[in-house]
């Protein structure tokens, strides 16, 4: 009997034991409470390592007579595909018979020349070393004067209209009108003694036209003065 009863106690003490290992081992992995709830775990972040970006060079075309010389000799826009002729060159020259001369002033300060644009008709006054649609003048004469340019010359001289021929005597009378011998007028004197003669100028009005002619006023000596004249108006346009 009482060997039963220490075996049965034995049998208790053994679970006790191993019931109470198993709580001490339960509680040791628990942390005895502590560990039930578990904190969230904290990221590591690591620093991302720099990036370096390399940019290409900028793209600039190669010497153009070097990478291109074939096409720079041999272009394109040429039909023959060879370097263009040079142009000819061309020398000025200088364009004559513009002016007609129509008189000259001659004073011991200047020397003006009136000429006539053949072109157009207008009448210009020039001074002695001015120019004139690109001609200079560089002398001036009584009756001629000389244009420069272009190292040429052209001598325009005055052209004066001669005279009109005198009349030619009357034929002397004839041996019949001598005698008495009445004879027809001819034809062409008939209107003449119809109408009348026609009146030559009297002396006294050709010498007062030819005084109102020469009786000119002075020519202005100042700058101003010839602005204002209106005989110097096409030169100072």
């Amino acid at each position: 009997m009482m060997a039963l009863v220490n075996t049965k106690r034995l049998a208790f003490l053994a679970w006790a034991v191993a019931n109470a290992s198993l709580v001490m081992l339960i509680g040791m992995e628990l942390g005895w409470g502590t560990k039930l709830v578990q904190p969230m775990p904290v990221p590591v972040v690591h620093p991302s390592a720099p990036i370096e970006v390399v940019l290409p060079p900028d793209y600039r075309l190669p010497p153009l007579d070097k990478a291109y010389a074939g096409t720079l000799e041999r272009s394109l826009f040429v039909p023959t595909r060879r370097k263009a002729p040079p142009p000819p060159t061309v020398v000025p020259t200088m364009q004559k018979g513009q002016f007609q001369l129509l008189g000259t002033t001659i004073t011991d300060e200047f020397s003006i020349a009136i000429v006539k644009e053949i072109s157009s008709g207008k009448v210009r006054q020039v001074y002695q070393g001015f120019t004139i649609n690109g001609l200079q003048l560089e002398f001036v004469a009584p009756d001629r004067i000389v244009f420069s340019q272009y190292d040429d010359k052209e001598e325009v001289r005055l052209k004066i209209q001669a005279s009109p021929k005198p009349a030619a005597p009357p034929q002397a009378a004839s041996q019949g009108e001598q005698l008495g011998t009445p004879q027809a007028a001819p034809a062409a004197q008939r209107p003449a003694a119809a109408f009348g003669a026609v009146k030559a100028p009297v002396a006294s009005e050709i010498r007062v036209e030819r005084r109102r002619q020469t009786e000119q006023p002075p020519l202005p000596q100042s700058i101003e003065e010839r602005k204002n004249d209106p005989r110097f108006k096409d030169f100072y346009k």
